[in-house]
C-alpha cells in the first residue's frame, strides 16, 4: 500500500530531505503541496507534478493520508493543529511547537482523532551518534558520568532558504528562529535518548553575537539527569575554531569524537594499563525514520519517536529559555 502525502511548505527541508527519503523509501507518493508563496507552488507543478494550493482548508479537503509540515518554526502549531483536526496523520519539522503547552495540545488533539502524530528527529539516524550510542550502550566507559555534545560552526544561515521566501527566517523572531529551536532541538533529543534518564533541572546561556539581533546564534546547555549524569551541550554558529563533537567520560573510559565525522576514539584502562580503540563512524541512515512510520502507519509498530520523548525535549527547551532570561538553573517541568 502507497500512502498519499501532502506538503506544507516546499522549501529546502521538503526538497533535500522529506521527499527524496520518502522516495527513497518507496512506500509514500506525494499528490498535493500547499505553500502561500506563488513561486514554491510553481515549483510544485515543474518538479513534482502534483496539485499545489494556497489556501490550506482546500488543501486538507484532498485525499490525502499524510501530512508533513515543513514550514517555518512558528507556524507549525497552528498548521498541525487543522491538519489532525481533519483527522489526519501527521509528521512535523522539529521544533513541532514552541512550547510543552503546545505540543501536549497536539497530543491530546491526535489521540482525541486518533490519528499519527510524529517529529521529523532525523539526528536519531546520524552516524556519529548511532556509534556514540552503540559504544555508551555495551558499557566500554563503565558507568557514564557526563557526556558533552556540540555542533560548533562559522557562519551565517541567513542564505540557507528559498529565494522566494525569505531566506534569513532563521534569525527571526516571529518566524520561531534562533539555534536552540533549530539545531537545539536535535541535540538535545539526542541527549536525552542517549542517557534514558529523567532531566532534573537544567542551565542555559544564549547569545545573540553575530547574525542576529532578534534571536541565539549561540547556546551553551547544562542539563543534570536524575542517576547524577550531566550533559554538555552547546552550538554555535560563531565558533571559528571547531570542538569536539562528542566527549564522554564513565568511570571505565573516556570517548572523543572530533567534529566533522572523524573516527572515534576510545581510551580505557586494564589492569593499570591504557589501551586506545578506534571506532569507524557508522553509516547515517536518516531513511530509517520513513521507514519505521510506513510501520506505524501500516502495521501499528512502535514509533521509534515516541511522543513521551517528544515532550521531555520541549519540557527541556522550555526550561531553557526561562533558565537564559532569568539567568539561574531552572527545574525541568513536566
Amino acid at each position: 500500500m502507497e500512502f498519499k502525502v501532502g506538503i506544507c511548505g516546499l522549501g529546502r527541508s521538503a526538497q533535500e530531505f522529506h521527499i527524496p527519503l520518502m522516495k527513497k523509501v518507496g512506500k509514500f507518493r506525494i499528490v498535493a503541496v500547499c505553500d502561500t508563496i506563488p513561486g514554491r507552488r510553481r515549483v510544485a507543478d515543474r518538479d513534482y507534478h502534483t496539485i499545489a494550493f494556497s489556501d490550506y482548508k482546500h488543501f486538507l479537503d484532498t485525499d490525502i493520508d499524510l501530512v508533513v509540515v515543513a514550514t517555518p518554526s512558528s507556524s507549525h502549531f497552528r498548521i498541525a493543529k487543522m491538519v489532525l483536526g481533519e483527522g489526519k496523520h501527521c509528521v512535523v519539522e522539529k521544533p513541532i511547537a514552541l512550547s510543552l503547552k503546545e505540543v501536549d495540545y497536539l497530543i491530546r488533539l491526535a489521540h482525541r482523532k486518533r490519528a499519527v502524530l510524529s517529529v521529523f528527529q532525523s539526528r536519531r539516524f546520524d552516524g556519529d551518534f548511532l556509534t556514540v550510542k552503540r559504544i555508551l550502550d555495551e558499557g566500554q566507559l563503565g558507568e557514564p558520568f557526563t557526556v558533552e555534545s556540540r555542533a560548533t560552526s562559522y557562519g551565517s544561515l541567513k542564505n540557507y532558504g528559498v529565494k522566494e521566501f525569505n531566506p534569513a527566517w532563521r534569525y527571526k523572531k516571529i518566524y520561531g528562529g534562533g539555534i536552540l529551536y533549530d539545531f537545539g532541538s536535535h541535540l538535545i533529543d539526542q541527549m536525552l535518548y542517549l542517557v534514558n534518564e529523567q532531566p532534573v533541572s537544567v542551565f542555559c546561556d544564549m547569545k545573540s553575537v553575530l547574525w542576529s539581533r532578534e534571536v541565539d546564534d549561540y547556546f551553551k546547555l547544562l542539563i543534570r539527569f536524575r542517576g547524577g549524569i550531566t550533559a554538555h551541550l552547546e552550538a554555535s554558529q560563531v565558533s571559528r575554531y571547531n570542538l569536539p563533537r562528542w566527549y564522554a567520560l564513565g568511570t571505565k573510559g573516556a570517548l572523543l569524537s572530533e567534529n566533522g565525522g572523524h573516527p572515534i576514539k576510545v581510551k580505557t584502562q586494564i589492569k593499570g594499563e591504557e589501551f586506545e580503540r578506534t571506532y569507524q563512524v557508522e553509516p547515517s541512515c536518516w531513511e530509517r525514520y520513513y521507514e519505521n512510520l510506513y510501520d506505524v502507519l501500516m502495521h501499528r509498530a512502535h514509533p521509534m519517536i515516541k511522543l513521551e520523548e517528544v515532550r521531555k525535549t520541549a519540557a527541556v527547551i522550555d526550561a531553557a529559555r526561562i533558565s537564559a532570561q532569568k539567568k539561574r538553573e531552572e527545574t525541568v517541568r513536566y
